[in-house]
């Protein structure tokens, strides 16, 4: 899957830029830190979904399932967990909230 040419990015560089804006310890940014973070998102990005499908039952697609698996179990990812954070019913939650777990964790 690697680009043939590798001075295009596949992620929107705007959208990238706004995101990195949103910090307040960035005041600028230049062309270059711009198409580098962009690259190195979809690099890793890329190397997320190749580990997930690598670890699915099903060989053939990623469901959310494996993602949030994946993210929970790495310790290398654990920064994630709170943006893909494991699924649970409803009805799990409200009784682990009744039985007065402190900490929500599947």
């Amino acid at each position: 899957m690697a680009d043939k040419d590798k001075s295009t990015s596949i992620l929107p560089l705007s959208r990238v830029k706004t995101i990195m804006k949103s910090s307040p310890d960035v005041s600028s940014i230049s062309q270059e830190a711009l198409f580098i973070t962009g690259k190195a998102t979809e690099l890793f990005i890329q190397a997320l979904a190749r580990f997930s499908l690598e670890q699915s039952k099903d060989q053939s697609l990623v469901d959310y399932k494996d993602l949030a698996e994946i993210v929970n179990t790495e310790e290398t990812l654990q920064f994630l967990q709170d943006i893909i954070p494991r699924k649970i019913k409803a009805k799990e939650f409200f009784q682990m909230m009744k039985n007065g777990d402190s900490e929500v964790d599947t």
